[in-house]
């Protein structure tokens, strides 16, 4: 008589999960969670030790004072560096001047490029794209070959400038321009300025470029002229990059002129083309006063990051978007 053996299998349990299945689905979406910020820790390392870790170093110094003489070390000082900074005439000057150079390059960052890209945007062919390049050649040269060029310009003796307007009769004799209170600024001004119209150039051109042809042939065939149209068009819907280019004039202007003034000028004479940047790195590396330098970058830092806050209220608040 055979024997039939049966094998018989549990079936599978229908209530709660295994303790070793629960782990590994916890262990599956944590590590979902963290992917991102995996990606991220690059960026966010680099951030921690180039950005926010030298803050917190002038934060810390800003109350200290110290020479960065090597064996000493920052002695406590409170709201000291602060109170001298704001009774120091060299900074109350800066602080002049940061006003000047940033309300001096809004029309070199906005309107002249604006009107650049408008006029550039119409035209066709290579000639466009020839005109975009030279408008932006500034840009990409250092400040140092800038500076050579435009000290050459100006040289109180054979100079280009001067012996141009000589040779008009506009002038008697040359004219030190560096080294005049009443042009040293002006042409610092002059240099970001042209500088920085290539830049701007560029960026309202890649705005317009989104801008739908149709608005502008629907407009044309109701009778709008060039000026209606750029008025009611094309300002309207180069409004965020307006914006944008405004919060950058603003919060970069005395980033940009601190290279001319170090090379052209040294902050002179008599401190009337200085800027706040130029004041911080005199502070620091020349006076060997690094708790003034930080005092100075704390109320740099908190004063531009109202002004930050105050243009990002207002981009939200008035830009338009073609959606």
């Amino acid at each position: 008589m055979s024997q039939v053996i049966e094998n018989s299998y549990a079936p599978p349990l229908t209530g709660r999960p295994s303790l070793t299945g629960k782990r590994k689905g916890n262990r599956i979406k944590m590590l979902r969670r963290l992917k991102p910020y995996l990606y991220l820790s690059p960026a966010l390392l680099l951030l921690a030790v180039w950005m926010y870790k030298p803050l917190l170093s002038t934060f810390y110094l800003a109350f200290h004072k110290w020479s960065m003489v090597p064996g000493t070390e920052p002695a406590f000082v409170g709201l000291d560096n602060f109170t001298r900074l704001l009774a120091n005439k060299s900074f109350a000057d800066s602080i002049g001047n940061t006003v000047f150079y940033t309300i001096g390059l809004l029309p070199f960052s906005i309107v002249i490029p604006v009107l650049l890209a408008t006029v550039t945007h119409q035209m066709t062919g290579t000639m466009k794209n020839v005109y975009r390049a030279l408008f932006f050649i500034p840009m990409i040269l250092a400040p140092v070959s800038i500076s050579a060029i435009w000290r050459w310009l100006f040289h109180p003796s054979n100079g280009l400038v001067n012996q141009a307007l000589i040779q008009l009769g506009l002038l008697q004799e040359p004219i030190a321009y560096f080294s005049n209170p009443d042009f040293a600024k002006w042409i610092i001004l002059l240099i970001t300025g042209w500088k920085m119209i290539g830049f701007s150039t560029l960026m309202f051109s890649a705005a317009l470029t989104s801008i739908n042809r149709e608005y502008y042939e629907a407009a044309s065939q109701d009778g709008a002229g060039r000026l209606a149209l750029f008025r009611h068009i094309t300002v309207p819907l180069l409004s965020p990059m307006i914006l944008f280019m405004l919060t950058m004039s603003i919060l970069f202007s005395s980033q940009w002129t601190f290279a001319y003034i170090d090379i052209l000028t040294g902050g002179g004479p008599y401190g009337t083309s200085t800027n706040i940047y130029y004041e911080m790195y005199k502070f620091g590396f020349s006076n060997l006063n690094v708790g003034f330098s930080s005092a100075a970058s704390m109320m740099f830092f908190f004063v531009f990051g109202l002004i930050a806050l105050a243009l990002t209220g207002l981009t939200r608040k008035y830009s338009f978007y073609d959606n």
